[in-house]
This record gives C-alpha cells, sequence and structure tokens, in this order.
C-alpha cells in the first residue's frame, strides 16, 4: 500500500507539469505514409549526394594521371547497383525510379566518359564485360580491377527491354581511387572530407556548405593531391618513429608518456603536407577543366563558418585560413601565366 501511495503521490507532481494546450490528433495511418515518404526523400538525397561527388570527383582522378607515377586505375565512368544494396524497405522505394535486380544494373552514367558516350543508358543490365558473364557486384569489380590499363576498348553486353545489345567502350585511365559518402551520424554534419590514401571521404556537411561544384572540386583535388603524395604513409611513419621513442622511454625510465611522442610525430611536417595538397590540388583542379579563377575564396567562405582558423595556432595540424587563401591565390596566378606563356602545366619536386 505504501508503494501505491508513493507512486499516486509521483503521479501527482507530474501532473502538475503536463502539457496544456489541445491540438490535432495524430492518426498512425498518416504518420506512416509520412515515415514512408520521409524515407524516400531520405534515401533518394542520399543517391543525388552520391552521385554529386562522382560527377564532379571523376574528372579529377584523370586530371591527377598527370602527378600520378603509379599504376593507374581505369573508369568507364559507369555506377551500378543491384538488390543487395538495399534493405528490404529502400529496395521498395529504389525500384519506384529504378531497374534493380540481383543482376548488376546501371545506376549513373558520367557524361564525359566512355560509358555514357558509347549509348549506355540508366536501368541497362550488365551481363557480359570483355566476354566475361555477370551474375552479380563482385563479378562486375573482378572483371573491371582485371581488365589492362593498356586496353583501349572494351566490350560490354547488356540487356535493354528484353533486347540483347553490345557496345564498344572507352577506356579511360585515373588515379585507383574512390569516393564514399559518410553515412555515421556522428561526423555526417561536420564540414569536413578526408583520405586514408585509398577512399576519399565526404561528409553531407560538407556538400551542404559547398553549394558551388567548383568548391567541391577544390576540396575533392586537395585530398587526392594528399593521396598522390602519400601524405597518409608519410604520415603514419612519422607517428611509428615518435611511437619508438614513447617506447625506449618507457623501457628505460619506466615512465608512461601515453603516446605522447607518437601524437607529435604525426604532426611533424601536417601543416607542410597541407601547403603542398593545396598547391598540388590546384594544379589538378586545373589540369581537370575546371574553372581555377575563384578558388582561393572557399577560405574566405571557411573563415567565416570557423572564425578561429583565421590565426596560426602553434600544434595545430592545418595552415590558417589566411595563409591557405594566399597560397592558393599565388597558385592560380602561377598556372595562368604558365597557359599564357603555353608552358606545360606541372609542379617541380624537391631534389
Amino acid at each position: 500500500m505504501k508503494k501505491i501511495g508513493v507512486l499516486g503521490l509521483i503521479l501527482l507532481l507530474f501532473s502538475n507539469c503536463a502539457p496544456t494546450l489541445k491540438h490535432p490528433q495524430l492518426p498512425k495511418e498518416a504518420i506512416e505514409e509520412e515515415r514512408k515518404k520521409q524515407e524516400e526523400v531520405a534515401l533518394f538525397t542520399y543517391l543525388e549526394r552520391e552521385e554529386r561527388v562522382y560527377r564532379v570527383g571523376l574528372p579529377l582522378l584523370k586530371g591527377a594521371l598527370n602527378f600520378y607515377n603509379k599504376k593507374p586505375g581505369i573508369s568507364f565512368g559507369v555506377i551500378v547497383h543491384s538488390k543487395n544494396f538495399y534493405k528490404k524497405g529502400q529496395l521498395e522505394i529504389i525500384q519506384k525510379k529504378y531497374l534493380v535486380e540481383d543482376i548488376p544494373t546501371v545506376l549513373y552514367l558520367h557524361p564525359d566518359f566512355g560509358a555514357y558516350k558509347s549509348g549506355l543508358k540508366i536501368n541497362d543490365k550488365i551481363l557480359q564485360v570483355e566476354g566475361k558473364k555477370i551474375k552479380n557486384i563482385a563479378d562486375f569489380s573482378k572483371v573491371i580491377n582485371s581488365i589492362d590499363e593498356k586496353k583501349e576498348r572494351v566490350e560490354f553486353v547488356v540487356e535493354r527491354d528484353g533486347e540483347i545489345l553490345k557496345f564498344d567502350v572507352p577506356v579511360a585511365k585515373i588515379c585507383p581511387l574512390s569516393f564514399k559518402l559518410i553515412v555515421d551520424p556522428q561526423m555526417r554534419d561536420t564540414i569536413n572530407a578526408f583520405t586514408d590514401g585509398k577512399t576519399i571521404f565526404v561528409t553531407p556537411g560538407l556538400l551542404r556548405f559547398l553549394q558551388s561544384d567548383n568548391e567541391l572540386a577544390l576540396v575533392l583535388s586537395h585530398e587526392i593531391a594528399h593521396a598522390v603524395l602519400d601524405h597518409v604513409q608519410k604520415t603514419m611513419g612519422n607517428k611509428i618513429v615518435g611511437s619508438i621513442f614513447d617506447i625506449a622511454i618507457a623501457i628505460t625510465t619506466g615512465i608512461n608518456t601515453y603516446g605522447i611522442f607518437g601524437d607529435l610525430g604525426s604532426l611533424i611536417y601536417s601543416k607542410e603536407f597541407e601547403k603542398e595538397a593545396d598547391y598540388l590540388g590546384t594544379y589538378i583542379l586545373a589540369v581537370s577543366g575546371y574553372d581555377i579563377t575563384n578558388a582561393p575564396d572557399l577560405w574566405r567562405k571557411m573563415a567565416a563558418e570557423y572564425p578561429g582558423s583565421t590565426k596560426d595556432v602553434f600544434l595545430s595540424t592545418h595552415p590558417s585560413t589566411p595563409e591557405r587563401y594566399i597560397l592558393i591565390e599565388n597558385t592560380v596566378k602561377e598556372i595562368k601565366e604558365k597557359i599564357e606563356k603555353g608552358l606545360p602545366l606541372k609542379v617541380e619536386f624537391k631534389k
């Protein structure tokens, strides 16, 4: 009885803080219908953003080959998908707009690359590539990755509206990098892009912030430059050297440094790496056909969003936004002078 009395007292206390306004009832059927609409908006918005990154970024991967000294990758400018890409609810949504089956079908075609120019279309079923049967996405990726970059054209066999068609698709050489849109809730709203040396990661927050494709291209070219210059591997190497000091101190003195030398090691040259990526990234932007005239303005826009970035902070991993503005401004002048003089757009490496 005492427990009932205490519970009643608690309910009485809460009743004094209860809502007081009358409002329309919320029918479960209407809520469910709206939920489906919002899930549809969310999925197609994700695909639109992914396609934007690919559309802007793929020409940069081609242009970056001018500065890449390793084995290139190849591209036909096509994105494919299949049923196993989607959850059950998503599959019902995506099939309102696209043909999605167990075998790969075309989701997107870049207008400047071979697949589109040779006549492939959205929703084509990919049956064969280079004479090899395609049953799933894994087959498609395996065949594409096995194609010799020296080949100039590759045969695609597709099914379109029940008709079997063959296309002779030109091969384009690119830097072997990929793009990925981040969906992690903890990161998606940040204004950020980064690379692990193999993939360029982009947040939805960055895409909302950069309304101009030219601005997005500058950011992507910066990350591509990091990969071309092996900055990720060099940073890890510096961290390992610093960690050796952490270990040595722990062994000889018994003092736990908590990885401070490893962290300091990863900071060594980090600002210089960023400057290199800004410099080379602007060149990649230019050779890829993008307008570089207003490229420096991105850093004024970034400073407005992050006022603290205007200061040169010791131990920061990035230069200040004024430094980055002036560096890119001078690089744009350098590139335009070379174009006017008919000189090749090349960069010099230290000996």
